[in-house]
Order: C-alpha cells, then structure tokens, then sequence
C-alpha cells in the first residue's frame, strides 16, 4: 500500500463529506497507525463488510445468529485414540475468518519458541530441538483453545490499535460462545499470539536452567540436564498465572536411558525418528488391506473408519516427514492398495 497516497485520499473524501477538521485528523492519525503496522485500516462493520467483499445484511447475519446458524458440531480422531469435538465454521464465516487471518493475524508476531501454525515449523522442527538431551520433561495444557476468552482475543485487536468497536467486531467473528474454538481457522494463530507472554517467561525460565524450551500448540517441552524436573513446580505456576491449566495426567519426566519422545516423534539420540510401535502398526494394516481388502480389513476388526484411505495415507506423510526412505516406502506399498474394492 502506498501509505501517503492512501491518506491524501482519505482526507480528500473526509473534506468532501463535510467533516470537521478534528476528526479528519483523528482518522488519518487512527489509519496511519495501522498502516505502520502494516495492518489494514478497518473505520466500523460497514468498512469491514466491504473489504470482505459481503453485505452488510449478511456480516450482521453472522453476528446475531453466530452460534446457531454458523458452526456445526464434528468429532475427529486423536493421537493416542479417542475423539476429541470440533466446531467447523459454516462457509461465510470461514471466509470471513480467514481474511482476517491472512491480512491482520499474520502481521502481528509471535513467539519464536511457538512451533506450531507457522510456515516452515512443524512437530519436527519442534522435536529437533530436544534430541540428545539428559532429560525432557513433558507438560500439556488442558483445554487450550477454549481457554482463551474472547476477551482475550478483543485485546489483541484493541492492543494494535483498532477502535472499540472493531476490535469487539473482529474478536466476536473470531470466537464461539465467548470462546476460541477449536477448528476456526483463525484459533491456532490467535492462540500463539495470546501465547507470547507464556513462551517468554517459559523460555526465560529455560534459560536460567540452561535448558531448551519449545511449545507446539498445547504441548510444552523442555529439555536438558538430569536435574530438569525440578523446575515443572515453577513452570506450573506461570502456566497458571497466563490463565492456563496443566493437564497433570500427560505430564512426563524422560530420561535418556528410558527412550524419549516430543510431540509423537522419538528424540533419544540425536536425530528425530517415529516410534517403531507406530511404524509396524502401519505396515501391519497394509498388509491386511493388501491380503482381505480395505473393506474386509475393517469389517474384521469391527472399525467403521470413514475416510480410512486418507487416514492411512495421512500416517505415511507424516512418517515421511520424518524419516523420509521408510515414509516412502510406506507411500509406494499404499498406491499398490485396491482401496475401490
């Protein structure tokens, strides 16, 4: 954007509209602001309407009837078993969320101890950092989406310089019953930006322990010397103070004669690798599905998995990401599936 071009315009179309000198020069003061920011300039709902490209019925539509009308209930599986719920954004609202991601949440930074939801970090990059080290110590953060409030979220936007009532407009259309929730796709990156206070103190913390301090979303790692454990007191504490809960059943102290793992990812050593549990499940189901068929396959184990070929293909990718030779090898005996039979 050229900044002086656009704020000659804007005063020009203020003097045309009749308005008075004070608040021409609040406006251009308000919008100059956040184009140093590099954030678009957003005056009320009837601009932001604009700029989304909907009309205003429809942007008003979303605020009254947000909860009831614009997100739909959905399970997906876990990790480790289970279905966690998830709340899809119907298709306007998600348009309407990601424009506000890519044009306002990905100018304002986060931490570089947060490896999640951000380009060219991913749970490897995350695990790398914790290979070949004494002790690794595990925390989770219970309910970590739908513990950021969207009061939160308002002063995110109010913070950076929008208007009371953008900001409470911006944070309504980012939050679900006055919470993030888990499947908009603003929440992962909201949740790094809320998170800049934590990875601070946390990696602050790492510091003077001479430890390593990363977080992928909700899961928290440090790793370091054999003593390490004694700071998860402390690191609870801070957890709780940024207004988080730790999930005391997933807390893991790891040594290096016990086998350690990040995020899912084995970090004994010092290169990341995939369980060897995990991998054999893998080429176990491939080869049942090659002998019986996907279907008999499943019908046998009495599993009524939807989209079971892009389950297992998802599996395949991710243990290409780390440890690429077996990860295509699991790839090519995949394609040899007869996955319409």
């Amino acid at each position: 954007m050229n900044k002086i071009k656009y704020l000659n315009d804007l005063k020009n179309l203020l003097i045309e509209n009749g308005e008075k000198e004070k608040d021409i020069q609040a406006a251009i003061k308000y919008a100059e602001n956040l184009i140093n920011l590099n954030l678009p300039v957003i005056f009320d709902k009837y601009h932001f309407a604009a700029l989304v490209g909907m009309e205003n019925v429809e942007l008003a539509n979303i605020m009254v009837h947000l909860e009831e009308k614009y997100y739909r209930k959905a399970e997906i599986e876990k990790k480790n078993g289970g279905m966690r719920e998830i709340l899809i954004p119907a298709m306007k609202l998600r348009i309407v969320q990601r424009w506000i991601l890519k044009n306002i949440l990905y100018n304002i930074r986060v931490s570089d101890y947060a490896m999640g939801f951000r380009k060219k970090y991913s749970i490897a990059t995350n695990a790398k950092i914790h290979t070949g080290k004494k002790c690794v110590v595990n925390m989770d953060l219970k309910d970590f989406f739908p513990s950021i409030t969207q009061k939160q979220v308002f002063q995110i936007f109010y913070y950076y310089g929008y208007t009371i009532d953008v900001s409470y407009l911006l944070s309504r259309l980012c939050t679900h019953e006055g919470r993030v929730p888990q499947g908009a796709p603003t929440s992962p990156y909201l949740s790094n930006i809320i998170c800049l206070k934590l990875d601070k103190r946390l990696s602050k913390l790492a510091e003077k322990c001479e430890a390593d301090y990363t977080r992928y979303a909700d899961d928290i790692t440090f790793s370091g010397g054999a003593g390490l454990k004694s700071i998860i007191l402390r690191v609870k504490e801070i957890i709780e103070d940024e207004g988080f809960v730790v999930n005391e059943k997933k807390t893991r102290i790891q040594f290096d004669y016990q086998g350690q793992e990040v995020t899912g990812i084995n970090v004994s050593g010092e290169k990341i690798t995939v369980n060897k549990r995990y991998k054999k499940k893998i080429f176990q189901e491939i080869y049942y599905c090659k002998k019986y068929g996907p279907s008999n396959h499943l019908k046998h184990v009495g599993c009524d998995k939807r989209f079971y070929k892009e389950h297992m293909y998802g599996k395949a990718y991710f243990v290409h990401m780390i440890e690429p030779d077996i990860g295509k090898e699991i790839l090519r005996q995949l394609d040899e599936i007869r996955w319409e039979e």
